[in-house]
């Protein structure tokens, strides 16, 4: 599978979005084939389940944000990657540290103009595509209005009208008008309808006038045109959705078949399929009609045959067929919009056996990250933010995670059911954590951010090979030696940091914790070399307060103000340098987070 097609199903499958598409997608089906199933029944019915269809997919979005969630587990291995975070510091190691801050608040380290990624491509379509499949409705609204304004009064048509309205129940005044333009008979209007005819209307036989007159009172009776401006603004927001188009001319189509149906209650069949088929006619002969007209040319064939249907059942749609209708759209909305589909690790994802995750509520900020060894993992008052950059192997920042991710602190206890793990694979067993508590789905993605470059001081580097005993990734600790600890592991104080056998890639990716921005090795060193920097911690992630500011000014109120910058200390005391740089970064982003579930 290709990255491109990989990051678009973690978009579209691992967020609200998608899971409100995978329910559209189950509520349209099921409305379609209720419809098929009453395909024996009137058309009144089936006009009933898909609007009540239309219903449940207005509702759905607000719904789903407004119920408890109901997670549903989709397998997905989400990328990770190929640099190991080292984030190893000793059991006894305490580091005060705030990470409450990221690279983009810090002065210097502004993310630069990025690529667009493919979230927000798929949202700048969705809305490009909403606002071309909306504007035919406004257009067909204001085609009407005009229609309106400058049609005909016609006093001989009002009173055919009132005569056989109060015969269809309806109590309301109908205003009717003679249009140049009307192909055909068009009822429009939601709080003051109107029924437009042809010009020639005054020269039609008083059946023919009837017959046309009771399918649009019909249509008033229903209350079709708002239904229809109603589902046609629905299929704007689903414009991608080809079942959603599908459902929309079954809609129309069942909506025409009721008011036929009420005309043939009390006209002859062939002579209505008769003007029907003249209704063909004219429309094909005329110029265009207005975009929200109730008849569809294509539609007519169709409507002949029904007409012409002996064994069709008509008539109106009970009030038991509508309230049960309206029950079943009631439920599915209680049924759908808890269900969130959320990434879950695959069968093959490594798990520990065993996990404890629980918020710490100290006012500390003292952080305990012990290096992972002997199956187990185990961490003391560390931000959410931190433990998914380390399970995900980010030397960079987060994206779209919410401010909670960074000020909530967790001591994180787990367990593997075998002693002998591979160093990786403490990421990958905290990746499955993470997602079975915090129910995080994430993906990558490559942008350009302001960073910096690590290089060799123009005097030369100053880096002292490593002599210091130290420990494989993942080697049982010796008790007899307690101070050899695990190699590239580094350990920091308030204006320190100290690291064992570390190479310089390594040592730019510490760096680039420290100064919460992306730090790229250019120094050329093949080696691995012990390292003591002692710098002025204000303008990095250790001074307690996160990055605020990346210059050489001392903070008169800092206990360290005498020591020098960690630009000045890494050339100084290192040999090394930082430039700023525009650094290819994969930046991790979080489509989903919640807090955590109780042990």
């Amino acid at each position: 599978m290709t990255p491109s097609i990989r990051e678009l199903m973690l978009v579209v499958g691992n967020s609200l979005a998608g899971s409100i598409i995978a329910k559209v997608t189950i509520i349209t089906a099921l409305g379609l084939l209720a419809a098929w199933l009453a395909r024996d029944n009137c058309a009144a019915v089936r006009h009933a389940l898909l609007a009540a269809m239309f219903g449940v997919m207005f509702l759905l979005p607000a719904a789903s944000l407004l119920m408890p969630p109901l997670h549903i587990g989709v397998p997905t291995v989400i990328p990770n990657s190929t640099t190991f975070l080292p984030f190893g510091l000793r059991a006894d190691a305490e580091v005060s540290a705030a990470t409450g801050s990221v690279a983009t608040r810090a002065a210097g380290v502004t993310p630069s103009v990025s690529k667009i990624s493919l979230s927000n491509l798929l949202l700048l379509g969705w809305a490009v595509g909403v606002v071309a499949f909306i504007l035919p409705v406004i257009v067909g609204l204001w085609q009407i209005r005009l229609l309106r304004r400058s049609g005909l009064p016609w006093r001989g048509g009002r009173s055919v009208v009132d005569s056989l309205a109060l015969s269809a129940g309806i109590r309301r005044r109908i205003e009717v008008l003679l249009h140049e333009k009307t192909p055909g008979p068009m009822m429009c209007g939601v709080a003051n309808p109107a029924i437009v005819l042809p010009l020639d209307a005054e020269t039609w036989n008083s059946e023919d006038l009837n017959r046309a007159i009771v399918h649009e009172l019909e249509h008033v009776r229903r209350g079709d045109s708002a239904s229809r401006c109603f589902a046609r603004a629905i299929c704007a927001v689903y414009w991608f959705h080809p079942l959603i188009w599908i459902a929309w001319r079954k809609l129309v189509l069942e909506a025409e078949r009721a008011c036929d149906d009420a005309v043939l209650a009390r006209s002859e069949a062939t002579a209505y399929a008769d003007q029907l088929v003249d209704l063909a006619k004219r429309m094909s002969a005329a110029q265009g009609s207005p975009l929200l007209a109730m008849a569809n040319r294509a539609d007519l064939a169709t409507r002949v045959r029904a007409v012409l249907n002996g064994r069709q059942r008509r008539g109106r749609a009970g009030k038991f067929s509508l309230v049960l209708a309206c029950a079943a759209a009631v439920m599915l909305v209680l049924w759908l919009s808890p269900v969130t589909l959320i990434a879950s690790p695959q069968q093959t994802q490594q798990t520990f056996e065993v996990a404890s995750v629980k918020q710490n509520v100290s006012t500390s900020t003292s952080m305990k990250f012990p290096v992972p060894a002997n199956g187990r993992f185990a961490v003391e008052n560390i931000p959410l933010k931190v433990l998914i950059l380390f399970a995900y192997g980010s030397g960079g920042d987060l994206s779209g995670a919410p401010g909670w991710v960074s000020s909530e602190r967790y001591d994180v206890t787990a367990k593997a059911a075998k002693p002998d793990v591979a160093r990786d694979d403490y990421a990958l067993m905290l990746q499955a954590l993470l997602v079975d508590r915090f129910r995080l789905s994430a993906h990558f993605e490559e942008r350009e951010l302001s960073g910096y470059t690590l290089m060799a001081d123009k005097a030369g580097s100053k880096l002292v090979a490593a002599s210091a005993p130290c420990a494989e990734p993942g080697a049982p600790r010796d008790p007899r030696n307690p101070d050899v600890v695990t190699c590239g592991t580094f350990f920091t104080g308030p204006a320190s940091l100290d690291a064992r056998k570390m190479s310089a890639p390594q040592f730019a990716s510490t760096l680039s914790m420290v100064l919460a921005a992306p730090v790229i090795d250019k120094t050329g060193a093949t080696g691995v070399y012990d390292i003591h920097l002692e710098f002025n911690p204000e303008g990095t992630n250790l001074n307690g307060r996160g990055v605020r500011a990346l210059d050489t000014t001392a903070d008169a109120n800092n206990p360290d103000s005498d020591k020098p910058s960690i630009f000045t200390a890494l050339q100084k005391q290192l040999g090394l340098r930082l430039e700023a740089a525009k650094v290819p970064t994969k930046v991790l982003v979080i489509d989903h987070v919640e807090k955590p579930t109780e042990n």
